[in-house]
């Protein structure tokens, strides 16, 4: 069976907006042997999108869009769907009574618009519990909101409807294994061996949440490739930090609440400015446990906020071990990360160049310092410090905690 992904939008053509639905469809229908014979971006214009469908109608069996669905008028998704197969675009009326009691529940203004609930007469909706708009399907067509958590809420939904009307059974199975504080080639070199089983595939992938050792294989193979991850678990343990949709925050959130008490945790963050503490705050529920936040960029905000000694700062300056265990030290909850570093472009020097981090952890009384050095720009630097410090942390639970 074959699909085409239709990306809708006119910021996806001239660089408003990058494109990362596709990977995500192209995972999932992965799974069932669904091949993406084409993937094509289009703009707000219906004659260009029917023009697409029309390709598409030729060449595929199903057709998958994202974006258009809401209430201004270039959402005009659904509107070229139902020209370009004839029908009139309707509303259900379960489906207002639905939307108006978000707009209630969200204390949105009551609005007499419903455009993010027309369809065209004679689709299936699947509900969207994250968003308005619904996604809709018919006659080989169907078509999502192009906000990334809303495809994740309803896509499955939808796959497993398709996957039965269709009789599709899950042909591929796909294996992953996160890991975090090795390098790419290191890794490889540490684990090929392990790889011996005909039609197993391995690849390693780079993701900002880590580096993947994905494993894939038909279904009738999944026994093997679990005693391959044991393997890998034998080899690696202290590199991984989660499998398949884990997330090393949510690992370390599993840590905070398999106590009798939930443990606290707070960050004090100068380089990565808040992005450990946004990470920890994604994870839902995390509120027993997250205490705050702190950016304390200058160092006035260190001395002020954490207590870090002006004679410490003098003498070792903000970028230095021994400024980061007086900034996780500052924190009065019973774990915590701290950071500072050189993110750049600028500011480096020969003794501290550009991409210098200290993190500090902090579990109980105990505390480790890490230094590392990071390339790539400033961004990136930051997102690797904040993963590091992640996974310093997730490592440092797991010696002293079980779950």
């Amino acid at each position: 069976m074959k699909a085409a992904i239709l990306l809708i939008g006119t910021e996806l053509l001239n660089g408003a907006m990058i494109d990362t639905n596709s990977i995500y469809i192209a995972e999932q229908l992965n799974k069932y042997g669904i091949e993406i014979e084409y993937k094509i971006m289009v703009r707000d214009v219906i004659e260009e999108m029917e023009k697409a469908f029309a390709f598409a109608k030729k060449n595929v069996d199903l057709i998958i869009t994202t974006g258009g669905l809401g209430p201004t008028d270039d959402d005009i998704t659904k509107a070229a769907i139902a020209k370009f197969l004839k029908k009139k675009l309707v509303v259900d009326e379960k489906e207002k009574k639905e939307l108006v009691k978000k707009y209630k529940d969200r204390k949105i203004e009551k609005k007499s618009n419903f455009k993010e609930i027309e369809k065209p007469e004679g689709a299936i909706s699947f509900k969207n519990d994250v968003g308005m708009a619904p996604a809709v399907y018919i006659n080989g067509i169907v078509a999502f909101p192009g906000f990334p958590n809303e495809l994740k809420n309803m896509f499955p939904k939808f796959l497993k409807f398709y996957a039965k009307e269709n009789n599709l059974k899950s042909k591929i199975y796909i294996k992953d294994i996160i890991t975090c504080g090795i390098g790419e080639s290191i890794l490889e070199k540490r684990v090929k061996d392990i790889f011996t089983e005909d039609n197993i595939f391995y690849e390693f992938l780079v993701k900002d949440y880590g580096t993947l050792i994905r494993l894939q294989t038909k279904i009738e193979n999944k026994k093997k490739v679990e005693k391959i991850v044991e393997k890998l678990y034998n080899k690696i343990a202290d590199f991984i930090i989660g499998e398949d949709e884990e997330r090393v925050e949510t690992n370390i959130f599993k840590y905070l609440m398999a106590q009798k008490k939930p443990l606290t945790i707070s960050t004090a963050e100068s380089c990565t400015g808040g992005m450990i503490a946004s990470k920890l705050v994604d994870v839902s529920g995390i509120s027993a446990s997250f205490k705050e936040g702190i950016v304390c960029y200058s160092n006035e905000a260190k001395i002020k906020r954490l207590k870090v000694k002006k004679e410490t700062l003098l003498a070792h300056g903000a970028v230095s071990e021994e400024v980061a265990k007086e900034m996780v030290e500052g924190l009065k909850t019973d774990v915590a990360i701290a950071t500072t570093g050189i993110a750049g472009p600028g500011g480096g020097t020969i003794e501290k160049p550009v991409g210098l981090v200290y993190i500090a952890v902090r579990v109980g009384e105990s505390v480790e310092i890490i230094r590392k050095e990071f390339k790539g720009e400033r961004n990136k630097i930051r997102q690797r410090t904040t993963l590091f410090a992640l996974y310093s942390l997730l490592k440092m639970l797991s010696k002293r905690y079980d779950i």
